[in-house]
């Protein structure tokens, strides 16, 4: 059992990070918006999770059929409450095959043992890809390494990434960027912090936020990760 399907992650994150999903749905429209994807029918929100992205989008346009799909018990059963007509949630080891037009993998593919063939089966199932890809690679956390260790225990972090190696991963699957911008939720939601030290830091973030280009504020003072849209690249596929 693994601690996605035994409860322990459950236990470590009661919420299921249910209170991120408006805020991360707002960077898919944002994302697919760049793209220029308007033309959507089927979607499948593959490691769904609670649900919520998917619901909150379903109610927004309900001609859209969505599909969720998470290998929990716990998550699935998060899913089931509330859930719209025009969303179906499914479990089991196989992800839905499809043909969907999106493909969704919001904060997953750190996730999973094997995250290229994970990423190749999220990518054929669909004619364009969303990934929010948290990277966590960055000076300040090669300094503070516990900070690594925490991500592994409490969330089951297994890969770490920066913009570049997302990149290099993409070449090798050859696929194409259709869109790609930074998110920084500590910035952007402006958490409640209560102790002295943690204002500084959230107080640097921002003024970093401001002032920095995001790929050098990503790999120094991380906090970010990316949005992307991307298609597989028939031309690069055929050399």
């Amino acid at each position: 059992m693994s601690l996605y399907t035994d409860g322990t992650y459950l236990q470590n994150n009661p919420t299921w990070h249910a209170e991120d999903a408006p805020w991360k749905l707002s960077h898919v429209l944002r994302a697919l918006k760049k793209a220029g994807i308007s033309k959507i029918h089927t979607v499948c929100d593959v490691g769904c999770g609670s649900g919520v992205l998917i619901k909150t989008w379903s109610n927004m346009q309900p001609e859209i059929a969505f599909t969720g799909y998470d290998i929990s018990p716990q998550a699935l059963a998060l899913c089931q409450q509330q859930a719209p007509k025009n969303a179906t949630f499914l479990g089991g080891e196989k992800i839905p095959s499809g043909p969907f037009d999106i493909s969704l993998g919001m904060d997953v593919m750190e996730h999973v043992p094997d995250d290229e063939a994970w990423l190749d089966q999220l990518t054929q199932i669909a004619s364009f890809t969303v990934l929010h890809i948290p990277l966590e690679l960055s000076f300040y956390t090669r300094l503070r390494s516990s900070w690594l260790e925490e991500q592994r225990r409490l969330v089951g972090h297994i890969h770490f990434y920066t913009p570049g190696a997302v990149e290099r991963l993409f070449k090798r699957h050859h696929l194409k960027i259709l869109s790609w911008h930074y998110t920084n939720k500590y910035v952007e939601t402006s958490p409640q912090i209560d102790n002295l030290l943690g204002k500084v830091g959230m107080c640097i973030r921002q003024v970093l936020h401001v002032f920095l280009p995001r790929r050098i504020a990503a790999l120094t003072v991380g906090g970010y990760s990316v949005m992307c849209v991307v298609s597989h690249d028939k031309e690069n596929e055929a050399v």
